[in-house]
């Protein structure tokens, strides 16, 4: 489902991004998302662009990246129980706030403490 138009009359091609409120590109990224899931950026974009016969400009470009910033807010894994062999997501949690390492509030762990804890738990890796 195309994303509501907030108004204007548009052409079949280069419609102008100002004829788009930024909540109407957000639902257009989710259902993107949602229609085939594990795009890249660009697909999305491009896809985006495609979709709603946009012009491709400078701003455009920028409200289309923060479209897809908001769309695909990020949402926390699901925990992840540790094993003999793995860590568990609360375990890597728990270290990486010891570490210093800043928790998203969305309880997502960012992928540099992933990595530094990675590499000084060798044994039993996230």
């Amino acid at each position: 489902m195309a994303p509501r138009l907030s108004g204007r009359q548009l052409g079949l091609f280069d419609n102008p991004v100002g004829a788009f409120r930024l909540e109407e590109l957000v639902e257009a990224v989710r259902e993107l998302e949602r229609e085939r899931p594990g795009q890249t950026v660009a697909e999305i974009s491009a896809a985006l662009f495609d979709r709603l016969a946009m012009k491709r400009t400078r701003r455009a470009n920028e409200l289309v990246s923060e479209a897809i910033r908001i769309g695909r807010a990020r949402v926390p894994r699901p925990e992840i129980a540790g094993s003999r062999w793995q860590a568990g997501t609360a375990e890597v949690r728990e270290w990486a706030a010891s570490s210093g390492f800043q928790i998203d509030p969305d309880g997502a762990i960012p992928g540099p403490a992933i990595s530094a804890y990675n590499q000084a738990h060798p044994d039993r890796p996230y």
